[in-house]
């Protein structure tokens, strides 16, 4: 098994586990505040911001790589880390801490995502507080989900657009 196989293997275990706790426990959840155009967009709009807030510059133009289908292929693992993400520590965790308080439930379930991030925890203290946010004012999935990709691919290509050409970040 190649390493990139071996990847997608790990995202596709990591989505059934995230489908079947959804499945099992129907957490639950908040009311539903947008229609289904404006979810997306939302979440974009919110995730751009976050990016803003926390990298203080705007998103670096991407730099030529090696194919459009490897781009492709990051945009995509981005998105299906977030649907995963977002499914167990928002869907999930939180919906099954609702009954606890709004307030309780989105101080436990960023706790919880942050120390789940080993690098960096504490910023990640203040990603899961705006993540858990947008999915408790907006009450969609889809929102929090667009949000948590769109912060990590302008992450990514922030990032990118930093590296040398040996590959390393600077």
């Amino acid at each position: 098994m190649t390493a990139r196989t071996g990847v997608w293997l790990r995202f596709a275990l990591g989505t059934a586990f995230a489908l079947g706790l959804l499945v099992t426990l129907s957490p639950a959840r908040p009311a539903s505040r947008l229609s289904a155009v404006l979810q997306p967009v939302v979440g974009l709009a919110a995730g751009g911001l976050l990016y803003l807030i926390l990298v203080r510059s705007l998103p670096r133009r991407p730099t030529p790589g090696p194919s459009a289908s490897a781009a492709v292929g990051k945009c995509v693992l981005l998105g299906v880390a977030a649907l995963n993400e977002e499914i167990v520590w928002r869907r999930v965790l939180l919906g099954e801490l609702l009954f606890g308080g709004v307030v309780a439930a989105l101080a436990a379930s960023t706790l919880a995502f942050a120390v789940s991030h080993r690098a960096r925890p504490a910023l990640h203290l203040g990603t899961g507080a705006a993540f858990g946010a947008v999915y408790l004012t907006t009450g969609a999935l889809v929102a929090t989900v667009t949000a948590h990709w769109a912060y990590n691919v302008l992450v990514g290509a922030h990032v990118g657009g930093r590296r040398s050409s040996s590959g390393r970040v600077s």
